[in-house]
């Protein structure tokens, strides 16, 4: 039987969600600096001041958007790491699976760089940190995993597996910054498909062992 409290916790998890689907509409036809809370509260049929109980600032609820995305990526990745295939297949899924997201949902990932910005942990809740901060910690276990495996099955030399997702991430992050740099100021360059996959030829260079990477070339 649920409890007094439980329902209430469910209750404010259904507003919370409310609020950020209203968000997501506003902030996609305004863009992040146009929006404002008025709009996102007029979106959501509540009251300013009803935001302010669930939010701390605009940032906090635009950065709260990755929830559900990261909570996505764990449920796929997930999915990714169990399957049958190769580990070095497995993670060249995953990586397909950050390259289409990029694409198909360009505003969070300038959610996920908004992070990077001096001062944006103040703007933060706590709620919204941890969750987020949690959120990335499964996405970093899942990618982990998978290098683990390809090391167990001589693919990929022993390393610090950790070391080998921070290498991944940062690859993904700077595709991303290289992408937004060029088509602002049309530097020109190799097309976006194979901007991706050199990236990720990278990474998988580095992570394979010296034999792998001879039987691969022969």
């Amino acid at each position: 039987m649920t409890t007094a409290q439980e329902r209430k916790q469910q209750e404010r998890q259904v507003r919370r969600r409310r609020i950020q689907r209203a968000a997501r509409q506003v902030f996609s036809d305004r863009t992040y600096s146009k929006a404002s809370i008025e709009q996102i509260a007029r979106e959501a049929s509540l009251s300013v001041g009803a935001i302010y109980l669930y939010f701390r600032s605009k940032e906090d609820l635009y950065v709260s958007l990755l929830e559900e995305t990261l909570e996505h990526f764990d449920e796929e990745l997930g999915r990714i790491r169990q399957t049958e295939a190769r580990p070095d297949q497995r993670l060249f899924d995953a990586w397909g699976r950050f390259v289409s997201w990029a694409d198909s949902d360009i505003e969070s990932t300038r959610i996920l760089r908004l992070m990077s910005q001096p001062g944006i942990r103040r703007q933060l809740s706590d709620e919204v940190a941890t969750q987020v901060a949690a959120g990335l910690a499964k996405i970093r276990e899942h990618l982990a995993a998978i290098i683990e495996d390809g090391m167990n099955a001589n693919v990929y030399r022993r390393q610090s597996a950790r070391d080998a997702v921070d290498l991944m991430w940062a690859m993904f992050l700077g595709v991303l910054e290289a992408k937004d740099t060029r088509a602002n100021i049309e530097v020109p360059g190799v097309s976006y498909p194979d901007l991706d996959r050199h990236a990720f030829e990278a990474v998988d260079t580095s992570l394979r062992t010296p034999a792998h990477r001879l039987a691969e070339a022969a």
